[in-house]
């Protein structure tokens, strides 16, 4: 199952331009910078790192000596997590729906953090359905009709993406030199009203919404795929050289709203960094002393 834990790390790389502007504030205090999504299907999961400067050039730093622990919602510790690699810490339990689970990372060199959140109920998938629409200009599309109903008597957030994956081969007189699998996330053509509620505009990567026009009733979310690169195989002088797709995924995620928070401000924050003369933008953060993101995300995938 593909996992969101690298988000913050990723979202750093999108600044394609460089201004230099006199700094006159105060030096800030290193923080711990958090990032972990949980999810049913999956136990607890939590990278940790350290923010920096503005000031200051150092990479960022993993955090491998932390006491990392989840609690209940009585206050309850019901895991230690351990320390695995790169400053991601790891546990054995899953989260189960509308139970309050709180995060506590302490380190001797920072300020203690904590933050709190739920796992969202599991979404009711009445149909999905898939046809081939051929657009004005010739080109044909993949249409899929997603038919869930939202739970009502609550707000609920969504996030849908879709991911393919490409196997490339290269052989000689049969002989296997090198084979590569590769999960790449695939462009949507996304025109439902629902991915502009809000005043924002869900990007064609991935399509944030919420249950604002639709609250409690069945919703058939309307979603086009543009033509996937086509499969091939090169012969040159007796090695081969191949590439096909094996699977399209398509994920909706029933998600927290402090990560739906988290993930429309990123996207505004992706943005703003392409336009120098847009005004900057602060991600949103429900992590105490900290940075970064605890939230929850209930997860229905379908391999098409």
């Amino acid at each position: 199952m593909k996992k969101l834990f690298f988000i913050i790390i990723i979202s750093l790389i999108y600044v394609s331009c460089e201004k230099i502007i006199p700094f006159e504030g105060d030096i800030t205090i290193p923080k711990l910078v958090i990032n972990s999504i949980f999810e049913s299907d999956s136990s607890f999961k939590v990278h940790v790192s350290s923010s920096r400067s503005v000031i200051d050039t150092a990479s960022f730093k993993n955090i491998n000596d932390a006491v990392v622990s989840i609690k209940n919602e009585n206050g309850n510790i019901i895991e230690t997590l351990s320390h695995s690699q790169n400053g991601f810490y790891v546990g054995q339990k899953k989260p189960v729906e509308n139970q309050i689970y709180t995060l506590e990372v302490d380190h001797l060199n920072y300020t203690n953090i904590s933050a709190s959140d739920s796992l969202p109920i599991p979404i009711s998938i009445n149909y999905l359905d898939t046809i081939t629409v051929i657009e004005p200009n010739n080109e044909n599309r993949l249409q899929i009709n997603l038919n869930f109903t939202d739970p009502a008597n609550s707000q609920n957030f969504y996030l849908v993406e879709t991911y393919v994956v490409r196997a490339s081969l290269t052989t000689i007189n049969q002989d296997t030199l090198e084979y590569e699998l590769d999960t790449i996330k695939q462009r949507m053509i996304l025109t439902d009203v629902v991915f502009q509620n809000n005043g924002f505009k869900s990007r064609d990567e991935q399509g944030l919404f919420t249950d604002l026009l639709f609250n409690g009733q069945n919703k058939t979310l309307e979603i086009k795929i543009p033509p996937l690169k086509k499969d091939y195989v090169f012969n040159e002088n007796g090695k081969i050289n191949s590439e096909k797709t094996l699977s399209l995924t398509l994920y909706l995620h029933n998600i927290s709203k402090s990560y739906y928070y988290y993930r429309t401000s990123l996207e505004l924050y992706v943005d703003a960094s392409r336009n120098p003369f847009a005004q900057p933008v602060q991600v949103f953060s429900n992590i105490n002393n900290g940075f970064g993101i605890f939230a929850g995300a209930q997860i229905s995938y379908f391999v098409l």
